[in-house]
């Protein structure tokens, strides 16, 4: 016997499987196999889709039916009601329809379920949701169709994938965005996150040669029925099990079987959903009620005899009289009961006894409503809402019960035939659906009119309606408010002072060695263009004097144009990083300590100087200019208050935390859940929609813990976090490292000790940047974004102008704008305004890090 071959033992019968492990509560009822046909002669169970069927030939797709189905996204949201949320309406007639906002959006998504009822009106709301619900579910089989084609060609290994024959249909395109976002529903998605029905096989006979060993493949449920014959269909050869293991299979179960009804928690766990016959109705035997028992017994009419005087708890409601409820009791020990005293008669019964109840079993099962002639009795278990929803069976007269029939299905009726009663009670299968409309046999609603001539085939969607799906569902999120943009910009006179270390009092311009190309360049810039050097629009520089102006452009111009072996000859009157200054880095609360890593650049610690740090994280900055600007800063010891002031100007630093696990704490990548935007065939080209649903993914992401790495690495990807997220977050992102960050983030060793923070990979950086993967024609990919990756926006000069990410981000949710996806080599081109930039940036490093390495000691821990 395989290893991984599973045994199922439930009354006296034998399943196995290889890709379950645990029986569905409802075994369906196993429906004759005629050896000569390959296709059964059942009709389609579009009453209940939701219930594991056996295998047919005619309808491999069957098993692919998903439980518990997410009606979530753009193109299924219509579907997300429940009982509550339905809304309904009165038509022109005064009776229940259902409301027509939810039948126009279903009537748009498929028209062939509109048969189910949820168009008709009905006489009860509660019916009308019931109808529409059942019409809901019947939509399952459809998408079970496509999920059904989708697997047989990726399981074929097509060349070329399902999406791409939607989007390149030469008769009906559909949008890339819309297949992107069918692939994630429960149709595209065939994977094992999607619970599916699966199937039951009879050992005897598998009806599909093909089919089987590709829901193994997809880790589809399969159940195989073993006979207890001779036959074994060898297709299902490694389904069988040996002697050995069944009795031991046996064995084992009747160990673990508690006793039957004593304990909620395993209610029907061996026995099923309570009161379910394998055809989905309701039958005597589920309660041990079979089709053996025959004739009358002392309580020939079903009464049996007279009550004796019940005693009343006054905690729960007063039961009718007859109705055989005794106070206090709900409705399983009821039926409980019940199934003992019928036990009771059943082992009484004569043979004429057994024929008539046969009789009247098979009467039963059709569930017709009992008529006026009837001798039935029936009875509703009806909340009683002033003792907390209590049920208490409820005797109806024959005038109610054609009105009250329809509110159940097959599931929540249960016919007790020795007594000739019918229970109606939902909590016998609270997730059912009515069967049917059954008021139209009773109100006399005539069939519509047929048309003289069948109608043509429906027209294909057209794209607009795709695209409007994607539209209505990601064109709701309220982003962050554009004001909160401003609360990290700092006026230029302050940009000077501290980032950069200009003394205001500055006053030399002179050219250092006679250089002629510190002369050239002074001479020829404009203020403004200054200003962009140092990463600002220079809007606040109107109190600055002409003089002064000059002499901020020459102290930019030696940082422009000095080589770095020269940056000590800058006049001492212009900066405190020269030699000999009285410098102005002193800093009382905290100090700054640089650590090497071997193969990384130089990394810088901040930490308190004369306190013990409040925080469970080390603050490390990766660039020297940083650390000293926190030395010139009054920002006190707090270092969660420095790491704030830094994560508000979108300056780039790390929360490294130490952290012991063992090296099994580190999972790779692929472990990880990934967002992207998609592998698409050339031509392709993005449109509005695109960008809204890029915009949409984005948001999810960002609400991830792990998204706040977005945050800390500064830059574009920092402004474009904010877009989601907005200021009032950062404090949250102090708080510490998220879950992921162990076993997927980075882990550096410092002074022997591990220490972790989130990361983000290339994936998720591409990704944020709005990145698609487009193949080219000769088998490469070739990477388009919405926005630069953080190495081109870098050395743009534009890092400081977040007005310009906050125009941008306007201008890509406009619908008229015309600005498409850029390839990296034009974004690098395309963002190259100051040539400057980078060297300034440079020198201003260089100098920063040689004072640091005379003034700073090396790190070691507390």
């Amino acid at each position: 016997m395989p290893r991984d071959l599973n045994i199922f033992v439930r009354d006296e019968k034998i399943f196995t499987s290889l890709t379950a492990s645990f029986l569905p509560d409802d075994i369906p009822y196993e429906p004759a196999w005629d050896p000569r046909d390959d296709h059964d002669s059942s009709l389609d169970d579009t009453t209940s889709p939701l219930t594991t069927c056996w295998a047919y030939a005619a309808r491999p797709w069957f098993p692919l039916i998903p439980l518990n189905p997410s009606f979530d996204g753009p193109i299924f949201e219509c579907l997300n009601h429940s009982m509550f949320s339905l809304r309904t309406e009165l038509d022109s007639q005064g009776k229940h329809i259902l409301h027509h906002d939810i039948r126009e959006s279903w009537v748009e998504l498929e028209k062939s379920y509109s048969g189910y009822g949820y168009q008709r009106s009905h006489s009860d709301a509660k019916l009308a949701k019931k109808v529409a619900l059942k019409s809901r579910n019947a939509f399952l089989l459809i998408a079970a169709v496509c999920s059904w084609y989708i697997m047989s060609r990726q399981y074929r290994g097509s060349s070329r994938p399902w999406k791409a024959l939607l989007v390149d249909n030469p008769r009906c395109p559909i949008p890339a965005e819309w297949v992107h976002e069918l692939s994630r529903s429960f149709v595209g998605d065939i994977s094992t996150k999607v619970p599916r029905t699966g199937t039951f096989i009879s050992s005897i006979h598998c009806p599909w040669e093909l089919q089987l060993p590709m829901f193994e493949h997809f880790s589809i449920p399969i159940w195989v029925h073993i006979k207890q014959v001779a036959v074994f269909d060898v297709k299902l050869c490694h389904y069988n099990p040996s002697k050995e293991a069944i009795a031991r299979a046996i064995e084992a179960q009747c160990t673990s079987n508690s006793a039957w009804g004593q304990n909620d928690s395993t209610w029907g766990k061996d026995d099923g959903v309570w009161g379910k016959r394998d055809d989905g109705s309701q039958s005597q035997s589920a309660l041990g009620w079979d089709g053996s028992t025959l004739g009358w017994d002392d309580s020939a009419l079903g009464w049996g005899p007279a009550p004796e005087a019940p005693q009343v708890d006054p905690r729960f409601p007063v039961p009718e009289q007859l109705s055989g409820q005794k106070s206090g009791e709900d409705w399983k020990a009821f039926f409980a009961h019940r199934l003992e005293e019928n036990k009771k008669k059943q082992a009484k019964e004569s043979p004429a006894q057994r024929q008539s109840h046969e009789s009247r079993e098979q009467a039963a099962k059709s569930h017709n409503i009992p008529g006026k002639s009837s001798m039935a009795t029936v009875f509703e278990w009806q909340p009683q809402h002033e003792y907390g929803d209590f049920l208490l069976r409820i005797h109806l007269i024959k005038a109610e019960v054609p009105s009250t029939w329809g509110n159940y299905s097959n599931s929540t009726r249960l016919y007790d035939l020795f007594r000739n009663e019918w229970d109606l009670c939902d909590q016998l299968d609270p997730t059912s659906t009515p069967d049917g409309d059954w008021e139209e046999d009773f109100f006399d609603v005539s069939d519509p009119i047929p048309d003289p001539l069948p109608p043509p085939p429906p027209a294909p969607p057209s794209l607009s309606s795709f695209l409007q799906d994607i539209c209505n569902y990601f064109g709701r999120h309220e982003v962050a408010a554009s004001s909160d943009y401003t609360e990290g910009i700092e006026h230029f006179i302050t940009h000077l002072r501290f980032h950069l270390s200009f003394h205001l009092a500055a006053s030399t311009t002179r050219s250092i060695g006679g250089c002629m190309a510190f002369d050239s360049w002074v001479d020829k810039q404009k203020f403004s263009h200054v200003c962009n050097i140092v990463r600002d629009s220079g809007k606040d520089v109107d109190s600055i004097s002409d003089m002064q102006q000059h002499v901020i452009t020459c102290f930019i111009g030696y940082l422009v144009t000095l080589p770095a072996t020269q940056l000590s000859e800058i006049p001492s009157d212009h900066w405190d990083l020269a030699p000999g200054t009285p410098l102005s880095t002193s800093n009382a609360f905290i100090r700054v300590s640089y650590l090497d890593i071997p193969g990384q650049e130089r990394l810088y610690i901040i930490q308190p100087s004369q306190s013990q740090s409040l925080v469970p994280w080390k603050l490390v900055v990766p660039d020297a200019a940083t650390a000293v600007m926190c030395l010139r800063r009054d920002w006190g010891s707090d270092i969660s208050t420095i790491a704030l002031e830094l994560l508000k100007k979108g300056i780039t630093f790390k929360t490294l935390q130490p952290m012991a696990v063992p090296p099994s704490a580190r999972r790779p990548l692929s472990e990880l859940r990934t967002y992207s935007l998609g592998y698409f065939w050339p031509p392709f080209k993005a449109v509005y929609a695109d960008y809204i649903t890029y915009e949409q993914y984005h948001h999810e992401f960002m609400k991830e813990d792990r998204a706040r790495a977005a945050l800390l690495c500064g830059g574009i990807l920092w402004r474009l976090a904010l877009h989601s997220l907005g200021f009032d977050i950062l404090p949250l992102v102090l708080i510490g490292i998220s879950q992921d960050a162990v076993p997927f983030g980075q882990m550096l060793f410092l002074n022997g000790e591990t220490h972790f923070d989130d990361d983000l990979s290339e994936e998720e950086v591409d990704f944020i940047c709005g990145t698609y993967y487009v193949y080219t024609n000769n088998g490469c990919i070739e990477k388009l974004s919405w926005w630069p990756k953080p190495q081109a926006w870098a050395g743009s000069g534009l890092d400081k102008c977040l007005e310009n990410i906050r125009q941008g981000i306007s201008r890509r949710r406009d619908s008229s704008d015309n600005n498409g996806l850029v390839n990296n080599t034009h974004w690098k081109q395309g963002l190259k305004f100051n040539a400057a930039t980078k060297k300034f940036k440079k020198n201003l490093n260089t100098a920063c890090s040689n004072f640091l390495t005379t003034k700073a000691s090396a790190f070691m821990d507390d």
